[in-house]
């Protein structure tokens, strides 16, 4: 950063955390056989890295806005690549199944027919749609009768095609009827809606049970506060830069170069740490130096832990906030103010804007009708005026 910086543990948790991200797929070791889906995976952890690198570069050089739309896209990879490396279920659509069909279905599963024998769970909706809770996808048996499970997510990665447009944009092309492209273009967008949107993201998370409800709150406001970025419908500067920033831009800024730092590090150890379980599938597999990686993680995550990006672990300004918010309801309930106890962890919200957040955590400050005060870590006398 500068001189003015006063980030040095994050950075210094972040440029050895950076180098793990990126040398991830030559730190494999193999044994007689080599994955192919593995050593896709360990690129994919890799390019993350590129992408997380890329927006601590900008941030370096205090463009923060493009550096928020890099961590916004980086957000997004690091919940793709969870279902990669650990999904094991996968959510299904099929629209116009009628009464007849769903009871043969279900007879078909309590018979144990073959084709149902991967089903976890399934549902019908009045109007016919049902949605089906899947196990897999499997490898054909190996020599001792044991098959491989292969994230669904691994192979869409594959299917997927971004650049193939909608259905009305297809025309002949001279190899390919446009009845034929358009229904190619079709399928590719069920596969978008179905599985790659933000909330069949979030929703074959919770399926694989690798995220609870609380996490999927707290997952929210990032993609929220994040999508600002991404998307070029909002002005954001004086957000970016405080409200004096008079245009001179770029300059650096405490607060947006510090939450760019905590985004990279929570992300980053989020996507080393799920790539690390998906290895222990593999028992032919070892990864060089895991003990000093695993050190690495550990470091990054203390620096971070105030960030509280996932998992129930609040910091004393949020308990504090989530206190006041209790004491303020019961005011405009027309109850009689109580202090309240500090509610447990897990039910503490996550605020809606993480920047305003961490420049609140900034200031100590004491709230007049709870009476209760926060005193802050790390004052600044610029947070007052940010």
């Amino acid at each position: 950063m500068t001189a003015d910086d006063s980030h040095s543990d994050l950075a210094a948790a972040w440029h050895d955390l950076s180098q793990i991200l990126d040398s991830m797929h030559s730190r494999l070791q193999w044994s007689d056989t080599h994955y192919l889906d593995v050593s896709d995976k360990a690129e994919r952890v890799r390019q993350l890295g590129s992408h997380l690198s890329s927006a601590v570069v900008l941030a370096e050089q205090f463009r923060y806005s493009s550096a928020f739309a890099l961590v916004r896209t980086s957000l997004e990879q690091v919940l793709v690549d969870w279902l990669v490396f650990l999904g094991r279920t996968f959510v299904q659509y099929q629209g116009g199944v009628d009464e007849q069909t769903w009871t043969q279905w279900q007879a078909a599963r309590a018979a144990g027919e073959g084709w149902t024998a991967e089903v976890k769970e399934w549902s019908r909706t009045k109007k016919g749609e049902v949605r089906v809770v899947r196990e897999g996808l499997f490898s054909e048996p190996d020599e001792a009768g044991k098959r491989k499970q292969v994230s669904i997510y691994y192979f869409l990665l594959q299917q997927y095609s971004p650049g193939l447009g909608s259905p009305t944009q297809q025309e002949d092309d001279g190899l390919i009827e446009v009845d034929e492209l358009r229904e190619l273009a079709k399928e590719n967008q069920a596969l978008w809606k179905t599985y790659l949107t933000w909330s069949s993201l979030v929703t074959n998370l919770r399926e694989n049970e690798l995220i609870g409800e609380a996490d999927a709150g707290r997952l929210a406001p990032h993609y929220s506060f994040l999508s600002g970025y991404a998307h070029p419908v909002a002005d954001l500067m004086t957000e970016t830069y405080g409200r004096n920033f008079s245009h001179r831009w770029p300059r650096f800024d405490h607060y947006s170069s510090e939450l760019i730092l905590l985004y990279a590090l929570s992300i980053g150890t989020l996507e080393v740490r799920n790539f690390l379980k998906c290895l222990k599938g593999y028992d032919d597999i070892t990864i060089e130096d895991e003990p000093d990686i695993r050190a690495v993680l550990a470091r990054a995550e203390r620096s971070s832990s105030y960030f509280w990006f996932l998992g129930a672990n609040p910091h004393p300004y949020d308990i504090w906030t989530a206190r006041n918010a209790l004491v303020f309801r019961q005011l405009r309930e027309g109850k009689a103010a109580e202090l309240p106890a500090p509610p447990p962890n897990a039910e503490v919200p996550y605020p809606r804007d993480p920047l305003k957040r961490l420049i609140s955590m900034h200031q100590t400050a004491s709230e007049f009708m709870s009476g209760l005060t926060y005193v802050s870590p790390w004052p600044r006398d610029d947070a007052r005026f940010r």
